[in-house]
């Protein structure tokens, strides 16, 4: 089964002509913005680098427990 990407629709086409940061070219927009947002591009990129944790091993698996946290109800990150 392949990855299915989002294409581009109005919202994107509007955010195009009317945002400057949807063509930024600069790093760390997540900074900049309050509420930060992908292109399709940007998402399609993500898809194609990130695993999916279903796809690993037992071993592997055990071996994330050890190093993913998790976050605690008041936002609190512990591993």
């Amino acid at each position: 089964m392949g990855i299915r990407y989002r294409h581009e629709d109005d919202a994107d086409k509007w955010l195009r002509e009317h945002d400057p940061y949807y063509l930024s070219q600069s790093g760390h927009k997540s900074r900049v913005q309050e509420y930060p947002y992908d292109t399709v591009r940007q998402e399609r990129t993500k898809a194609n680098r990130e695993i999916p944790f279903s796809n690993l091993t037992k071993a592997q698996r055990r071996k994330a427990k050890d190093v993913l946290g998790v976050y605690d109800e008041n936002g609190n990150f512990e591993v």
